[in-house]
Parts: structure tokens; C-alpha cells; sequence
């Protein structure tokens, strides 16, 4: 009797972890949120990943009967779990929103494209009628051909933060050994972003792009991409673009 029930036992758990395998695979569409890693992405451009955050966020707002943190939206899954353990920190009481980076709620919103590369991408959040002194600069990151949201800041105005380098990133030069669908006649960094690895940047060099020959030295020389070697270890700053990183530095680590 007890070696039955045991078997009934197993043969539900089988079952149920089959359902949960089939579920996944099923709602795998477009605009549906899907588990990878205990995190959730959603199947859509980053743009409208991000409205179908802020929307929801802004009509819990102007709500008199809730708030976002009542309505859960602080806990979003599509949110990194990083940003949704910064936001349980927080309370619709606070002066300044750190969703919406102002005190005057807008009414309309829109979205422009900072950048956008296979694997991350940054959208700024703007205020259409009124000229705040920040606006949300939200960060997104692809997992599993889906995307997620893993950060949101407060840049200045209407303007991305200044930065030196949009890209700074270490890692490994390839380029006769790339994978599809990237371009063999181009040099690449290979690289880990959050701990995962795997992530490639098309680089792209100019009379501009300078070399350095260590981290210790200073000198610098226009570089040379005919010197470089296979699997070389480097540190790469630069401008992102959607094609791929514009190469402002390059410092080889070996």
C-alpha cells in the first residue's frame, strides 16, 4: 500500500512539472511575460516593454482608491529583482516618484530610443507636456530572446546623463571564429555582462580609435586592426550604436 501511494505520488509531480513545461512553451508569444532564470521577459519591442510598464504605473497614480505599490506594480516580474528590492524601499508618500523622477505626475508620456544593440537596449521616458528637471532613463536587457527591465535612473531634463563612454566593457577580441549571424570581417568583443557570459559587440574603428599597449602605459597609438590577434584579452570604451560599438579606446590586459 505504501509503495502505491509513493508511485501515485511521483506519478502527480511528473504530471504537474509536464503542465508547467507545456505552459511555458505555450505562452511563449508576443507581449506574454515567460519565466527564464526566476526572471520574467517580455516578447516585445523595448519600447513597448517599457510603455506597458509606465502605463499601469501612471493610472495607479491618479487613482484615488490604490497606488502602484498597493497594486503590486513595485513587484512587477518584468523588473529586475535588483530594481524591485530598490522599490520595496519606497512609498507613494515619497516626494519625488522614482518611476516617473517627478513630483507633477504627466499626463502624456512618449518614449525615445537612446540606443538599442542585440542585448540591451535604453529608453528614455518624456514628460510630452511639461519640462521636468529629470525624466526616467530605463535600462533593458535581453534574456532568452525575450527582454526585461533592469534599471531605472533619473537623468537630467530630457537628456540621457553625460557620460565618457556609453560602452566600457573587458573581454576578448575575435573575429574569423564569430558566431552567426555576426560578421567575420569585422573584429569583436566578446565579453560577460551581470555575470552571464557570451555577450558580443561588433566594433567599428576609425582614425580616431587609439590603442594602448597596456594598462599601466600611457602612450597611446592609432590602432591598427591588422595587429591585432585572435582571443586577445581587452578593455574596449566607446559609443554604442545599433550596429555595434564605434571604438574610442583600446587597452589590451596580456
Amino acid at each position: 500500500m505504501f509503495k502505491n501511494k509513493k508511485l501515485v505520488i511521483g506519478g502527480v509531480v511528473i504530471l504537474v512539472l509536464l503542465f508547467l513545461v507545456i505552459l511555458i512553451k505555450n505562452s511563449s508569444q508576443s507581449g506574454e511575460w515567460v519565466m527564464f532564470n526566476k526572471q520574467e521577459v517580455a516578447f516585445d519591442e523595448p519600447v513597448d516593454v517599457v510603455f506597458d510598464f509606465y502605463l499601469p504605473w501612471l493610472e495607479a497614480v491618479r487613482s484615488a482608491e490604490t497606488d502602484p505599490y498597493k497594486a503590486g506594480l513595485a513587484e512587477a516580474p518584468i523588473l529586475s529583482q535588483n530594481l524591485r528590492a530598490r522599490l520595496k524601499e519606497k512609498t507613494a508618500s515619497d516626494e519625488i516618484d522614482p518611476i516617473l523622477c517627478q513630483a507633477t505626475v504627466p499626463e502624456k508620456i512618449s518614449m525615445r530610443v537612446v540606443y538599442e544593440v542585440e542585448n540591451k537596449a535604453e529608453i528614455l521616458v518624456i514628460d510630452k507636456q511639461n519640462a521636468p528637471t529629470h525624466s526616467p532613463l530605463v535600462t533593458l536587457l535581453a534574456l532568452d530572446g525575450g527582454w526585461y527591465i533592469d534599471d531605472i535612473r533619473c537623468a537630467a531634463g530630457e537628456m540621457p546623463p553625460e557620460r565618457e563612454f556609453s560602452f566600457e566593457q573587458e573581454g576578448y577580441l575575435l573575429k574569423s571564429d564569430v558566431p552567426a549571424p555576426y560578421d567575420s570581417e569585422y573584429w569583436h568583443l566578446v565579453f560577460e555582462e551581470n555575470g552571464q557570459p557570451g555577450y558580443v559587440a561588433p566594433l567599428f574603428f576609425n582614425g580616431e580609435s587609439q590603442c594602448q599597449t597596456s594598462e599601466t602605459s600611457t602612450e597611446t597609438t592609432v590602432c591598427d586592426t591588422n595587429s591585432f590577434r585572435e582571443a586577445t584579452k581587452v578593455i574596449i570604451k566607446g559609443e554604442m550604436t545599433e550596429a555595434g560599438v564605434e571604438v574610442k579606446r583600446l587597452v589590451k590586459m596580456e
